[in-house]
């Protein structure tokens, strides 16, 4: 995904996810582990299965 888009900063997880499920890395029933950073030391993660 930072090959072809760059950082886009709060938009990364959206457009990765985006890419993923069109490209058939994420289905049904998936389990998916998203992380996110920014500057000073904020941080946040969600864990959820996809789908369902």
């Amino acid at each position: 995904m930072l090959e072809t888009t760059g950082n886009t900063s709060s938009a990364s997880i959206p457009l990765a996810m985006g890419e993923a499920v069109s490209t058939g890395d994420v289905g049904d029933g998936d389990v998916v582990l998203l992380v996110g950073f920014g500057a000073g030391m904020s941080v946040a993660a969600a864990l959820l299965r996809w789908g369902q």
